[in-house]
């Protein structure tokens, strides 16, 4: 209890670089939320793509899901490649879609005998399956429509959908890694500040710290107010910083214009919440480790000689 008391009055001896230290640990904690906030986003984003993500491959004239080589083949993906969702479309099916979706072509193509091909839809492709999955596609080029002229053609509007979306998601993941970084240098920012509040308060209170080894003071009552300190430093900063965080998910949630962000502002608070209640001790270790760092190489390279 005296220690913290000793912490308290060390707080209140210099109260402007008290407050303007709470000022700048505040703001990097807050700005380390946003970056989890973006980190969220990123990875909802990617799995989004992945979800939309289908290939239609059409069957080769008289082949369709019963043929030994058919089955093998909807069989592969599904074994090779997890998560992969697979969909047989047989032309009866493709053209009460089209009905559907276009019934002036559905009438147009009904005057004839019907000549949309028996399909194979292809869904729920990570991107990172997508190069070894073309490659397993390619295996079977004597059923499919595939080949290496009139096909590629006929294809390039899915491999160019695949290829703008692989370099969005590779966009969004090198995104992630400088945030990831950034994210690291806020945290390592938080840890240097209190360093340097710390050592400026035992250049102030040499003197005192001076008195304290001669009377033969314990180590913990030599560090333990600056430990102390530096604790309190983070854990006040990370309090009030996560509050503001919280309160403002909180008024962009109430707000009609943001409507559309409500599920997704939801799901990251439900995870936040697991967060914020870690964040407080975590930032206090932080700052109770950079504030024993600051005290005891001052003290020992400068007062100790």
């Amino acid at each position: 209890m005296q220690l913290i008391r000793y912490a308290l009055r060390n707080i209140l001896r210099n109260i402007w670089l008290s407050a303007s230290s709470l000022l700048i640990i505040g703001l990097l904690v807050f700005f380390v939320h946003i970056l989890l906030l973006v980190i969220f986003s990123t990875d909802r984003f990617i799995t989004s793509i992945n979800d939309r993500i289908s290939i239609n491959i059409n069957l080769q004239d008289g082949y369709d899901n019963s043929q030994i080589r058919s089955i093998e083949f909807l069989s592969g993906v599904t074994a090779s490649f997890s998560g992969v969702q697979v969909d047989y479309i047989s032309r009866e099916d493709a053209l009460t879609l089209l009905t559907t979706r276009n019934p002036d072509l559905a009438t147009l193509i009904e005057q004839d005998a019907n000549p949309l091909p028996n399909s194979i839809r292809l869904s729920n492709i990570d991107i990172g399956l997508y190069s070894s999955l073309n490659v397993y596609i390619g295996r079977f080029r004597d059923i499919l429509q595939y080949d290496q002229g009139s096909l590629d053609r006929k294809l390039l509007d899915y491999r160019s959908q695949y290829d703008r979306i692989a370099n969005v998601v590779e966009m969004l993941h090198i995104l992630q890694i400088a945030v990831y970084i950034l994210l690291g240098l806020f945290i390592f920012t938080v840890a240097i500040v209190i360093y340097m509040v710390i050592h400026n308060f035992v250049f102030f209170l040499q003197d005192e710290v001076r008195i304290i080894e001669l009377v033969g003071g314990r180590p913990s009552f030599i560090y333990g107010p600056f430990v102390i300190q530096g604790m309190l430093y983070a854990m006040i900063a990370t309090t009030i910083a996560t509050a503001l965080f919280i309160a403002l998910i909180a008024l962009i949630r109430s707000q009609s214009l943001f409507a559309d962000f409500v599920p997704f502002l939801s799901e990251f608070g439900s995870l936040f919440a697991s967060y914020a209640w870690l964040s407080v001790p975590l930032f206090a270790l932080l700052g109770a480790l950079s504030a024993f760092l600051a005290s005891w190489k001052y003290i020992h390279s400068t007062i100790g000689e």
